[in-house]
């Protein structure tokens, strides 16, 4: 690195990291900009989903991940990051992330740089087989690092009433002209730089409370085979204190450590957020008895095998390169 500034290589290292983030529908919704030893994290309005995440909810969670994935990458360069958080809503930057060449990396994050390009979202069956006890600990351990609480559902009766709030989001979606049209655009097809293909839908699942989101929004993939998934799926709850747009950005570098822990060790993930993109359904996913209050993401994990990656739009595509940024405003005019 030379002293002020991020060499070339280095800027590829931490850009190809950030966008290998997860976001809803696969939409990639950031956009970054480098100067000196610091990341701009920016929202990109023209990939955010206005009708399934009006609040910008799951844009930022997806932002604080691709943050997270920055962190780890700085990590593996042998440095540390300081982190500036922003997400204000009337602008489009999100954090600004600054390398510390005086400052060792933190092994803990770089150990998790060779999961990056390896985690997916698995929306296929798990084995009916119970994640151990001591990794659970571990993914706690992981969401608390970041701020956040993993809560595992252990609560049979729990677990079917997420299940059931899942089931009541899926029916909702399903009568949202704005939603379905929205998904129609994102989900499905052949694609090969962002959204969601067929390829990676799964198998479908039946019933509407089954332990997956079911995307496929045209008929041909209405109409793929339907699969057996397990009977007592492995659940957990990702929450944070308050529920701020900054804290949608703990949640997302929560989130991504939580699922780089899991991929490292050999479990598969996926993620049940239908109901917390419901105002009306989200607070009752809470845990009365529970003093972290404010679910962002219910989780699935388990034992499946090997999917396929999403695609990725050109890392250069995501570079900003002038000081101004594209506004909201702007896209709607």
């Amino acid at each position: 690195m030379h002293f002020g500034k991020l060499d070339a290589a280095e800027r590829d290292v931490l850009l190809q990291a950030a966008i290998l983030a997860p976001s809803m529908h696969n939409t990639q919704p950031w956009k970054f900009r480098f100067h000196g030893r610091t990341v701009e994290v920016h929202r990109d309005p023209r990939y955010e989903l206005p009708a399934e995440d009006p609040e910008r909810r799951m844009v930022l969670i997806g932002t604080g991940a691709a943050m997270f994935n920055i962190r780890v990458a700085v990590a593996h360069l042998g440095f540390g990051t300081t982190v500036t958080m922003q997400a204000e809503l009337d602008g489009t930057l999100a954090a600004e992330l600054t390398v510390d060449a005086a400052s060792a990396g933190d092994a803990a994050l770089a150990d998790l740089f060779p999961f990056l390009a390896r985690r997916r979202t698995n929306r296929g069956p798990y084995a009916d087989r119970t994640v151990p006890i001591e990794l659970r600990e571990a993914l706690v351990n992981a969401a608390l690092a970041e701020n956040a609480m993993l809560e595992w559902v252990t609560d049979a009766g729990r677990r079917r009433r997420l299940l059931s709030l899942t089931a009541d989001a899926n029916l909702a979606d399903a009568t949202d002209p704005a939603r379905t049209a929205e998904r129609r655009h994102w989900v499905g097809g052949s694609r090969d730089r962002d959204g969601v293909p067929s390829a990676s839908l799964g198998p479908r699942a039946i019933p509407l409370s089954a332990p997956v989101r079911d995307l496929g929004a045209s008929r041909t993939d209405h109409s793929r085979d339907i699969g057996k998934f397990e009977a007592h799926p492995e659940l957990a709850v990702l929450s944070t204190l308050h529920d701020s747009p900054r804290d949608w950005l703990v949640a997302g570098q929560a989130l991504e450590r939580v699922l780089l822990v899991a991929t490292a060790n050999g479990l598969a993930t996926s993620m049940l957020t239908q109901a917390v993109e419901h105002a009306d359904l989200r607070w009752l996913i809470r845990d009365p008895l529970s003093g972290w209050s404010e679910p962002q993401v219910v989780l699935r994990l388990g034992y499946g095998t090997e999917v396929p990656p999403t695609p990725r739009r050109p890392a250069a595509e995501f570079v900003e390169t002038d000081v101004a940024v594209t506004t909201q405003q702007d896209v709607d005019q």
